[in-house]
């Protein structure tokens, strides 16, 4: 067994990036507390037949769809995923398309070993996504409390770090302890 029971510390920082480089964060902050993120890599899916049987086939990544829900967004929070901008205390949402973001957080894991269960953290860094928002629900509050909140919908692109090398999507890297892999996926935003 090494199954996923929780996620902690999601974690977000402006992506500046030029094809042959690697990306450059700035910005980072911790987002909220974490609910839940589905991730959905998109691969290729192509095979190809000769002789009536399967000679080669290709499922290379292509890119990926997240929907991360989060406790909640507050302002900052909407400034850095969405761009929504500020002026006077007021954020405004406009036409501009949201801003590349670097975007991690941690998968709390169990592992069954030789005498019994353990624990492991794995930090995860995505390199270049964009956040949207298509809609978000707002209701009076009635007899019985109905928690609401936000889900992200982002979609990813690789980062091609060197010229002529491949394009990269995320990392990821498991420690033994929570506090190492917080720190990890801090340090891959810029927060210190």
């Amino acid at each position: 067994m090494n199954a996923n029971v929780g996620m902690i510390c999601p974690v977000a920082a402006v992506c500046s990036y030029s094809p042959g480089s690697s990306p450059t964060y700035s910005g980072g902050k911790i987002i909220a507390e974490a609910v839940a993120a589905n991730l959905t890599w998109n691969r290729a899916d192509g095979h190809f037949y000769g002789d009536d049987m399967e000679l080669d086939s290709e499922n290379g990544v292509l890119g990926y769809t997240m929907a991360f829900e989060p406790t909640g967004l507050t302002d900052e929070a909407r400034g850095l995923l969405l761009g929504e901008t500020v002026s006077s205390g007021e954020y405004t949402i406009n036409e501009d398309p949201s801003p590349d973001v670097g975007f991690g957080y941690v998968r709390v894991m169990r592992l069954s070993s030789t005498g019994g269960v353990n624990t492991s953290y794995e930090g995860w860094w995505f390199y270049k996504m964009k956040f949207g928002v298509s809609s978000e629900e707002t209701r009076t509050k009635g007899q019985n409390i109905e928690w609401r909140t936000p889900t992200l919908n982002g979609t990813g692109a690789g980062v091609q770090k060197t010229s002529g090398g491949k394009l990269d999507f995320a990392t990821h890297k498991t420690f033994s302890d929570k506090a190492s892999a917080i720190a990890y996926v801090k340090g891959k935003a810029g927060i210190t």
